[in-house]
């Protein structure tokens, strides 16, 4: 079964661009909003790994994943921050509320596939040393 992640970018074109770039080996749902995806995630279940901008309508990207990781039920899924924001501050702020990688845009498809991997596999394997 294919491993689900969920994608959270306000930029249309970018939510298409990462879809197309993760949907040959994922599952992959993407949403304009923070609303939309807890909604989803509340009905269809926790994907394995969230993509977001911090850039974003309505909830910012920096409060949605605080408030993910402060929330027993979200908190262990792994988050990667994909920002326009190059600064240091921005990435440390984010790496400190829990995201589990931040990438740059522009950014190297291929790399974001490579850390999403990562991040799968060392979930599969903490997984198995915790049984």
């Amino acid at each position: 079964m294919k491993k689900k992640i969920l994608v959270i970018d306000d930029d249309e074109a970018m939510r298409w661009l990462i879809k197309k770039m993760l949907e040959k080996e994922y599952t992959v749902d993407v949403f304009s909003h923070v609303a939309n995806a807890l909604k989803h995630m509340n009905q269809y279940g926790h994907p394995d790994v969230i993509v977001t901008d911090i850039h974003l309508p309505v909830i910012d990207g920096k409060d949605f994943l605080s408030n993910l990781k402060t929330n027993g039920l979200y908190s262990a899924i792994p988050v990667v921050v994909i920002s326009s924001f190059k600064d240091e501050q921005t990435k440390s702020a984010c790496l400190e509320a829990g995201a589990d990688d931040y990438i740059m845009k522009p950014f190297n498809p291929e790399k974001l596939i490579e850390r999403i991997n990562n991040i799968i596999n060392n979930k599969r394997k903490e997984n198995t040393l915790i049984r």
